[in-house]
């Protein structure tokens, strides 16, 4: 909970949830969130005991819809930046992803002024399928999210 808490406060541009809202939820709603009864999975990248980075995985339950996964909540501590923790945690995620039974595809967002992270998805094979202009508000700036997609397997 600590480190979203963090990632939402210092990227307020990079995720969906506001860090106030979020800090005023009490722990109860993070553990449900990342219960397993949930849907999704969630993934830790550890330095010497300390949580640094995560990342999280959601499978569609719907039928029609249950080959998408979407890649979620993915944040490396500032100090940790640049030292492959978020290569690490995405080629563990992906590779999670190819092992769960007719899982075909993964998308996720990325704002799309975040030119290091939107360069990380595109080196593993992510590309993109089109930007959704004015995404989110924080304050009173707009920010557009770039739509990615990665076929696990050819379709």
């Amino acid at each position: 909970r600590e480190l979203r808490l963090r990632g939402l406060k210092e990227h307020p541009d990079a995720f969906t949830s506001a860090h106030d809202e979020e800090v005023a939820k009490p722990p109860s709603v993070t553990a449900a969130r990342l219960a397993p009864e949930a849907g999704g999975r969630m993934w830790g990248a550890f330095v010497d005991g300390t949580l640094v980075g995560a990342i999280g995985l959601l499978r569609e339950p719907r039928v029609k819809i249950r080959h998408k996964g979407e890649v979620f909540g993915m944040y490396v501590a500032r100090e940790r930046a640049g030292q492959g923790v978020g290569s690490a945690l995405l080629a563990h995620l992906i590779g999670e992803a190819r092992r769960v039974p007719d899982l075909a595809q993964l998308t996720l967002t990325v704002t799309e002024t975040n030119v290091a992270a939107r360069r990380l998805y595109e080196k593993f094979g992510f590309r993109s399928f089109g930007i959704e202009p004015r995404a989110i508000r924080v304050g009173d700036t707009h920010f557009d999210k770039n739509h990615m997609i990665l076929f696990l397997a050819q379709p």
